[in-house]
């Protein structure tokens, strides 16, 4: 490259820093091995000469111009494809032809012309090799100005047309070179054939391209007899030479990399964008999953109150009967059997008792047998869930591959989840379960022993408050006092025995219902840490993904704004 000035310097040096630093932010993302020699190459291309490439359909006459630009028969012509390779044609001091990798050669030749700039011939737009025409479109982004030649016996066919399409993508500058004029003898044709070629290229390209008309073969014919110049080449030489001054080649050399990063960085944000479209399904997905669980302790807690229920009730008959045992044993009319210990004291299992602990057993079982088949249901709607999404999407096609590669990362982890939810709800032993949520917490165990305690031991007070009340009454008639404080002292008695049964009721029946409450806030938070610990994994790439992409995205913006930045400064050079 010619010398520069500081701010030139300064330009070159920031886009090549711009590159850099692309290119480790592709390096850390593992973008495609193509695009990762793409951005190395114009790293290096910066400081080398301008590099001109020349595309077209074969028998365009790309070979018979270089020839004719170089004034010198170098490369092989034919109406059949004879250009395999890519021909790079670089200045050297002597002629020789090295193979710089397969389809790539690299031709020196002793010519001023080149000493400015390096010529690429490329393999036909409609090459028969599908080969050629991807060599040609690898090369195609390392450009930094093209020279598309299309033939007035063929002008803008359809393969043209899509390879256009092509250059357009990459922002590149375009001339177009209307080749073989000195097979139509009608100026009116030839100006139809300038005018259809130039509103094709304009639709496709969003601007006009020059355009120039030539006779490779004549212009390289005149060349070697007289060393003169046809008019309509020594016009596009002129282009070249004097148009393309060293300024205007500096602002496409500088502007060739940030077109290609513009197109990269574009592709990107879309591929990017279609990630973040395919995850933020799942985070949708995962926020639904987090609501049903949270929705469903809710309603576990609230139903909780209603089963509870039919255990109070229990409870609470089992206060009336023993209220309405105080009131029917303490009587004067069953002083004798007050003084019967033992009689009290059946009397009291046999009445008021009455098999509880079974009842608040059995009850307690059936609590655990509805939390289960609640654990049951809730499974299923998970796994019916996650059904439902990969069933909405496994038939998506993504035609970027690092977008399909996250959809098979993502896909593998939903499977795994899938099979394990699925698994759990196939092997669910409602049995089982209720077994183990009875042995972890031993709640019926701990309940009946809590009952049979609590019903025995106001059984024993009463038994207490019975005799003593029988043996005041006894000694008073003893004493030959008056019988009238005997019925005080009953009444007393069985006041006290009331108040004291109902205030170890109350006891035993908070104690009963925090202990089942706690245990069975317990066991509804097992169940959905089991169900949170088996969808984890999944959760856990998709937020990391998440953070990750938009993050990426934020990155891409940031190097598009710079792009942009670079590219108006280009503009003042």
């Amino acid at each position: 490259m010619r010398l520069l000035t500081r701010n030139q310097n300064d330009l070159v040096n920031r886009i090549k820093v711009l590159l850099v630093d692309f290119l480790a932010f592709g390096e850390f993302n593992k973008f495609s091995v193509q695009n990762i020699s793409l951005i190395k190459d114009l790293l290096i291309q910066l400081d080398d000469l301008f590099l001109i490439v020349i595309v077209g359909e074969y028998n365009s006459g790309k070979s018979a111009f270089i020839n004719a630009l170089l004034g010198k028969s170098i490369l092989e012509t034919g109406v059949t494809p004879t250009t395999a390779n890519i021909s790079i044609l670089r200045y050297g001091s002597e002629q020789k032809v090295t193979n710089l990798a397969p389809g790539q050669v690299l031709i020196e030749i002793p010519n001023p012309i080149l000493e400015d700039i390096s010529l690429v011939d490329t393999p036909g737009t409609n090459a028969i090799l599908r080969e050629h025409e991807a060599l040609t479109t690898d090369f195609i982004p390392r450009s930094d100005l093209i020279l598309f030649i299309t033939s007035v016996d063929r002008p803008f066919t359809e393969s043209e047309r899509q390879f256009l399409e092509l250059i357009q993508d990459w922002g590149k500058k375009v001339v177009v070179l209307i080749n073989k004029t000195d097979i139509i003898d009608s100026e009116k044709d030839l100006s139809e054939i300038i005018g259809y070629v130039a509103s094709n290229t304009k639709n496709l390209l969003g601007t006009e391209a020059p355009i120039f008309t030539l006779s490779a073969k004549n212009a390289l014919k005149r060349k070697l007899e007289d060393k003169s110049t046809e008019p309509d080449f020594q016009n596009l030489e002129d282009y070249i030479y004097k148009t393309l001054n060293p300024a205007s080649q500096l602002a496409l050399k500088l502007a060739n990399p940030l077109g290609v990063l513009n197109k990269l960085i574009g592709e990107l944000i879309e591929s990017t964008n279609e990630k973040i479209n395919l995850i933020s399904n799942d985070v949708q997905l995962l926020s639904d999953l987090e609501n049903q669980i949270a929705l469903f302790r809710e309603d576990m807690l609230r139903s909780f109150k209603f089963h509870y229920a039919e255990i109070d009730n229990s409870l609470l008959e089992f206060e009336k009967r023993g209220l309405n045992f105080f009131e029917n044993t303490f009587r004067i009319a069953r002083i004798m059997d007050l003084i019967n210990k033992e009689r009290v004291q059946s009397e009291y299992n046999t009445r008021v008792v009455k098999g509880l602990s079974i009842e608040i057993d059995n009850k307690v079982s059936g609590l655990i047998d509805w939390v289960v088949e609640e654990d049951l249901k809730q499974w299923q709607a998970i796994t019916h869930k996650i059904d439902q999404r990969i069933q909405k999407y496994q038939d998506r096609v993504f035609d970027d591959p690092e977008t399909r590669q996250i959809r098979f990362e993502r896909f593998k982890i939903i499977e795994v989840v899938k099979r394990e939810s699925h698994r759990i709800v196939e092997r669910f032993d409602k049995d089982d379960e209720a077994k183990k949520i009875a042995e972890d917490a031993q709640m019926a165990v701990a309940t009946s022993a809590a009952i049979e305690v609590g019903a025995l031991g106001l059984g024993t007070l009463i038994t207490v408050l019975a005799t003593t009340a029988a043996a005041d009454l006894t000694g008073i008639l003893l004493a030959g006092l008056t019988a009238v404080l005997g019925f005080f002292i009953i009444p007393a008695k069985k006041k006290q025995a009331k108040a004291l049964f109902s205030r170890k009721f109350s006891d035993l029946r908070d104690q009963l219902s925090n202990s089942l409450m706690s245990e069975f806030v317990k066991q509804v938070d097992v169940i959905i840490e089991r169900i949170n610990s088996t969808i984890q994994p999944y959760s856990r790439f998709v937020r990391s993904e998440q953070i990750a992409l938009n993050k990426n995205i934020d990155t891409l913006n940031s190097y598009s704004d710079k792009v942009f930045i670079l590219k108006e400064e280009i503009k003042k050079i």
